[in-house]
């Protein structure tokens, strides 16, 4: 009896290791499967959302919110952001093509310096310049001038040079609010915080340009930092008094007296 169940039982147990042999096997199969079918499904479910340019930007520019968007891309790139906010304020350093990911080599740590020779466009809107104007620790509020600020400009003149006689010294502001564009050379850009520096660069119309340059030359300037809840909004279009760079027409001693009367008691 017990010669005849251990014969029974050896077909049984090589039969259980044969099932068991390929339930493992199946397995092995569908793990080997799966790992090779893991990009296909990362494809399917869109990959790793990061920031991507909404439209063309071009080089030297500083880049805004509305340039931006998330999207799914796969494989997400080196260098790459998730978040708008991390790439917002910066400037490209090159052409990125809409829908490309902004990474980090193709973006400036700082909106204002790239580098030495690769400096962001000034923001200038249409119709206006930028102007440079010398200053020093008395002309320019002992440098606590910044970029952003706004400044009044004051002009001292003789009036012997209006042909008027007797001549005295008149002094007149010449112009409110003036936005300031940058404080110094632009290789001095990554310079924080006050610092007195040999020159300004504002933005005004052409027009008014010409006026400056002629006080420049013929009067004594000064300026004046206005406080920041004065500050006018920073212009976004052409100005309807010189909303051309051609407007300008050239200036002399008339028009300089018949905008600002420094011949008037």
């Amino acid at each position: 009896m017990s010669i005849a169940s251990s014969g029974t039982a050896r077909p049984r147990r090589g039969r259980l290791y044969i099932v068991i042999g390929a339930v493992l096997a199946v397995l092995a199969f569908a793990t080997a499967a799966g790992i090779a079918s893991l990009p296909l499904l990362q494809s399917s479910t869109g990959g790793t959302k990061v920031v991507v340019a909404s439209h063309d930007i071009k080089a030297r520019t500083v880049i805004q919110e509305s340039d931006l968007t998330l999207s799914s891309v796969n494989p997400a790139p080196p260098g790459d952001f998730l978040a708008i906010r991390d790439v917002a304020g910066k400037a490209a350093r090159v052409d990125i093509p809409a829908t490309s990911p902004v990474t980090s080599n193709l973006i400036a740590a700082s909106g204002d310096l790239l580098s030495s020779s690769d400096v962001a466009y000034l923001p200038i809107p249409r119709g206006w310049v930028g102007v440079t104007v010398p200053t020093n620790e008395q002309v320019g509020v002992g440098g606590y001038i910044q970029a952003g600020d706004r400044i009044i400009m004051i002009a001292t003149l003789n009036t012997g040079i209006f042909g008027q006689s007797p001549s005295f010294a008149s002094v007149r502001t010449v112009f409110r609010d003036v936005y300031v564009l940058r404080v110094g050379p632009a290789s001095a850009q990554a310079t924080t915080g006050a610092a007195v520096t040999s020159s300004l660069t504002v933005m005004m119309t052409s027009c008014d340009s010409e006026l400056l340059f002629w006080l420049l030359n013929n009067a004594t300037m000064k300026y004046e930092l206005e406080s920041y809840h004065d500050y006018a909004t920073v212009p976004t279009a052409p100005s309807d008094a010189c909303p051309q760079l051609a407007s300008a027409s050239g200036v002399g001693p008339l028009e300089i007296d018949k905008r600002w009367h420094f011949t008037t008691a």
